[in-house]
C-alpha cells in the first residue's frame, strides 16, 4: 500500500455509476480499507452482461470487462450479497458493526425498506458516519423520485448552457458534469464527518443532495435572472466578454485548437503571430476587448487562416511562446500518448484476470512522500467474500451455506 492517510478507516460502500465508486476509490487510494458491496443477483449499472462501448477487449464474462467500472472501483475488496436475504442482512449487520463509514446510493427511502435507514445503522454502531446520496435527498416532492446524471444536469439548468445558440438540447452529449462533482463532494463530506466525529465521539448522519451540491455551482444562471430578467445564452465556445475564446480548425481533418486571449497582453502576442499587429495599436478598434466582440468574426476567421496551417500541438506551442492561451482539442488515444502525462506518470498500467495488463488514467493528486498506487486491480464479483466473512467471523461450512441459499454469489446470469 502506498499512501497511507487514511489508513486504519473501513469503509462500507453500496453504490453503483460514478460518483459514489469513484469517491471510495480516493479513499482507498488513500490507504482505507474499502469493501464494496456489490448488488446481486441483481447487476449494478456497469456491469453489463451484453457489450457496450466501454467493453474492453478480453476473455470471460462482458461484465468484468466494463472500463467505467474498472475506473471507479480500484483499490477495494469485493462482497456480492443479497441483502434481501435474511442471511445476506446478517452479513450487512456485521460489516457496518466496526465501519467508519457506509456510503449508500439508493433512491429516497428503499434503504429504510431494507432496514439500513440511520436509525437502524446507529443502533448497529452508533460511531459510524452514514452518507446517503440519493439524487434529489430524503426529502421534498421529488424524494420519490429517481435520477442519474442527466436529470441532475437537466434540472440544475446545467443543460441549458451547453451546447450551440442553433442547437437543441437534443444535441448536447451525453458526459455529465454532476458525474465529476458528485464524487469530490461526496469525499468531502466524508472525511469533514471523520473530523467532527474525533471532536464528538459520535457517529454523524449526511443527507447529500447530488443535485443541490451542484445547482450551487451555478450562480450565473440565477443571478442572470435575478438581477437582470435574462435567460443566458447557449454560446458554444464562444465568451461573452472574451474575444478570441473559441475553437479553430487544424490542418488535419476534423482536428481543432482551442484559443484565447483575456487580456491585452495575450492579444499583442496573439496579432503578432496572425500578421495583425495592427489590431493591436490603440488606434485600432481591435485594442479594446469592446471593439474585439463587435469584430468577433473577422478575428475568428483571422485565428483560422493561421491555425489551419499547423499541426494542433504545433500551433499550440507557437502561440503559447508568445502568452496565449492555446491547448489542442484531443482524442483519447492522444490522451493515452500524452507526454505530460506520461513524465507524470500519471497513466497506470494494471493485470486484470479477464483483460490482461491494461492502461487506465491515474489520480487526482500526487502525494508526497507517501504516492499513490493501485494496489488492488478492479475486483471481479464477489471476489473476495471468503476473505471478508471469514474476517466476520464466518467458517467455510457457513460461507458454503451462503452461496447454496444464494445470499452470497460470484457471478451474474447473461
Amino acid at each position: 500500500m502506498g499512501n497511507e492517510s487514511l489508513e486504519g478507516l473501513k469503509i462500507i460502500e453500496m453504490t453503483e455509476a460514478w460518483a459514489g465508486p469513484v469517491c471510495a476509490s480516493l479513499m482507498g487510494d488513500m490507504g482505507a480499507d474499502v469493501i464494496k458491496v456489490e448488488s446481486f443477483p441483481r447487476h449494478s449499472l456497469t456491469r453489463p452482461t451484453s457489450p457496450r462501448y466501454a467493453t474492453m477487449p478480453g476473455d470471460g464474462p462482458v461484465y468484468e470487462r466494463d472500463a467505467l467500472h474498472h475506473q471507479g472501483n480500484r483499490n477495494k475488496r469485493n462482497i456480492a450479497i443479497d441483502i434481501r436475504t435474511e442471511s445476506g442482512t446478517q452479513i450487512l449487520k456485521k460489516l457496518l458493526s466496526d465501519a467508519d463509514v457506509f456510503i449508500e446510493g439508493y433512491a429516497a427511502g428503499k434503504i429504510e425498506k431494507l432496514g439500513f435507514g440511520w436509525k437502524d445503522v446507529q443502533k448497529i454502531n452508533p460511531n459510524i458516519t452514514m452518507i446517503s446520496i440519493a439524487g434529489w435527498g430524503l426529502e421534498g416532492p421529488y424524494k420519490k423520485m429517481v435520477t442519474l446524471g442527466a436529470g441532475l444536469d437537466a434540472t440544475t439548468g446545467h443543460l441549458s448552457l451547453r451546447g450551440y445558440p442553433e442547437g437543441d438540447f437534443v444535441d448536447t452529449h451525453p458526459n455529465f458534469h454532476s458525474d465529476a462533482t458528485g464524487s469530490s463532494t461526496i469525499f468531502f463530506a466524508a472525511l469533514t464527518a471523520l473530523l467532527q466525529r474525533q471532536k464528538s465521539k459520535k457517529g454523524t448522519f449526511i443527507d447529500l443532495s447530488q443535485w443541490e451540491g451542484l445547482v450551487w455551482q451555478f450562480p450565473t444562471i440565477l443571478a442572470e435572472w435575478t438581477m437582470n430578467q435574462r435567460i443566458p445564452e447557449r454560446l458554444g465556445n464562444d465568451d461573452p466578454h472574451i474575444v478570441p475564446h473559441g475553437v479553430y480548425r487544424t490542418i488535419d481533418d476534423d482536428k481543432w485548437i482551442v484559443v484565447a486571449a483575456e487580456d491585452d497582453q495575450q492579444w499583442e502576442g496573439l496579432c503578432e503571430i496572425i500578421d495583425r499587429i495592427e489590431w493591436s495599436e490603440t488606434s485600432h478598434k481591435y485594442s479594446s476587448i469592446v471593439g474585439r466582440i463587435e469584430g468577433r468574426e473577422e478575428i475568428d476567421n483571422a485565428i483560422e487562416s493561421f491555425t489551419k496551417q499547423y499541426e494542433g500541438f504545433n500551433a499550440a506551442e507557437i502561440l503559447q511562446n508568445k502568452n496565449v492561451i492555446a491547448s489542442p482539442v484531443v482524442t483519447p488515444p492522444d490522451v493515452l500518448l500524452s507526454n505530460q502525462l506520461h513524465d507524470r506518470s500519471w497513466h497506470q498500467t494494471i493485470t486484470h484476470k479477464w483483460t490482461g495488463p491494461v492502461m487506465v488514467g491515474g489520480f487526482l493528486w500526487d502525494v508526497e512522500p507517501d504516492s499513490l498506487s493501485w494496489d488492488i486491480p478492479t475486483a471481479l464479483v464477489g471476489q473476495h467474500n471468503e476473505e471478508i466473512l471469514i474476517e466476520l467471523g464466518y467458517d467455510e461450512k457457513k460461507i458454503s451455506e451462503f452461496y447454496k441459499n444464494g445470499s452470497i454469489g460470484n457471478h451474474y446470469e447473461n
